[in-house]
């Protein structure tokens, strides 16, 4: 799976990240991971580098890499970054609506006594996050992004959906159901994150009311 050309290439000296023109060094690295927007874990993937190998070439930023190979698989992926073999991890926006599809046609329900439909309240449970994480997601500013391992978790359930469609889901919630269940909680609308359910006096509505009035009072007031 390939990715598309990432933007412009930053400028962090007078040479920027032209390495037709110099040998790789310790800084393109870095360079290279602030480029693809990678985690340091990712870059160590990419380029297949130990810890103590990536503190060693931030450590000398300005010498030649020492290892032919790794100057090498710089040099490619920053002259020719459709190469790059890591996956292009999808936005929650980009699979919601495939989710909410899939879900419709499937006969499984959140909880057992007011089954319901599963929504898009229910997105952040099915991906390990509290209920209330799809909306901070999808807002525009974006100022709490998914974790990394949302993101790989949001690739394989679009693949899944992709190629398994409404199966592919049950099984998907099956799965949710189990792992809920080993942390004594239950999947229903009762369930508001993975450490916490809601009682049974507090009816969720309601308190889907309260915390909306909650998060306009808090919208409204200075920063």
């Amino acid at each position: 799976m390939t990715a598309p050309a990432p933007p412009d290439p930053p400028r962090l000296d007078g040479e920027g990240f032209d390495l037709n023109l110099r040998p790789a060094r310790g800084r393109d690295v870095l360079l290279l991971q602030q480029w693809f927007g990678l985690t340091q874990t990712e870059t160590c993937y990419l380029l297949g580098l130990s810890v103590p190998k990536w503190n060693h070439y931030l450590e000398h930023p300005d010498e030649p890499l020492n290892d032919p190979t790794v100057a090498l698989l710089v040099w490619l992926l920053a002259t020719a970054p459709e190469t790059r073999f890591l996956p292009t991890f999808p936005e929650p926006a980009e699979v919601l609506p495939l989710y909410l599809e899939t879900a419709q046609h499937s006969a499984k329900r959140l909880g057992a006594i007011r089954k319901t439909k599963f929504g898009k309240t229910a997105f952040g449970l099915l991906l390990g996050r509290e209920m209330t994480s799809v909306n901070r997601w999808l807002t525009e500013s974006q100022e709490r992004r998914p974790s990394p391992q949302v993101y790989r978790l949001l690739w394989v359930l679009r693949n899944l959906l992709l190629t398994q469609g409404v199966a592919g889901f049950d099984a998907w919630v099956n799965r949710v159901e189990v792992e809920a269940h080993a942390r004594g909680l239950k999947l229903s609308r009762r369930m508001t994150s993975w450490s916490r359910m809601l009682n049974r006096d507090d009816p969720p509505l309601q308190r889907e009311r309260r915390r909306s009035r909650k998060a306009r009072a808090t919208d409204e007031a200075p920063s």
